[in-house]
């Protein structure tokens, strides 16, 4: 895990970003109570408009960024705020940039797709460019992804759908414990990808040697596995 200089008043270098995707605020809740209850909640003021909605997830965010182009004069009364009105970034990396100050090296991304499709490939470009600051989780409805670092071992995943997406190529990937393993097999965008796989094995390891990509993981159960 990549370490950075921590603040001093902060325990954890692990926290939860909302910014302003699709949000289930049902599932947000239930999984954050679940899974990530002790983690600080930051939000993009973006964000914000849809988790005001929610009293549990309210009472949780330590601190709303962003430009303040998104967010209403008197709810700033509401919530801590930290404003940055530079145009030449986004909300979310006004976030990272905030949030790599204050000692953070791992976060759990929520809202990061859905809605327009320029703002998930904006999403996605910010987040290849600050892989070396953090490591990033992405949760949705759907299941968890990320990006692919050259081994990975995922475990209890039995019977889930694992897919990867090279972004634009993946070579000499091996990957087990999949109902379709391969062995030094290169992935191309716009030619192979590996999308729609599942795992038959509690422990699925994957390795490449060059590129970069992403895994996506499934909260349920795959409808193709087969005990």
């Amino acid at each position: 895990m990549r370490v950075l200089k921590k603040a001093s008043f902060h325990m954890v270098e692990k926290a939860i970003l909302f910014i302003n995707g699709e949000i289930d605020l049902d599932f947000c809740e239930h999984y954050i109570r679940q899974h990530l209850s002790d983690l600080p909640i930051y939000c993009a003021d973006g964000a914000f408009n849809q988790l005001k909605h929610s009293k549990f997830l309210m009472k949780q965010i330590r601190l709303v960024i962003g430009d303040g182009d998104s967010i209403k004069s008197a709810e700033l009364r509401e919530v801590p705020y930290q404003q940055d009105e530079d145009q030449n970034s986004t909300d979310f990396e006004k976030s990272l940039v905030f949030l790599a100050k204050e000692g953070y090296t791992t976060l759990f991304l929520f809202g990061f797709g859905g809605r327009e499709m320029d703002h998930y490939l904006g999403n996605l470009s910010t987040l290849f460019a600050y892989q070396q600051q953090f490591d990033f989780t992405i949760i949705d409805r759907h299941g968890m992804s990320q990006i692919l670092p050259r081994k990975l071992q995922l475990k209890n995943v039995k019977g889930k759908m694992i897919s990867i997406v090279p972004l634009f190529e993946l070579t000499s990937l091996t990957l087990k414990g999949c109902a379709f393993d391969l062995n030094q097999y290169t992935l191309r965008f716009a030619e192979q990808v590996g999308t729609r796989n599942h795992a038959i094995a509690q422990c699925v390891s994957i390795e490449y040697e060059k590129g970069n990509g992403l895994v996506f993981v499934s909260h349920g159960k795959y409808h193709r596995f087969d005990e």
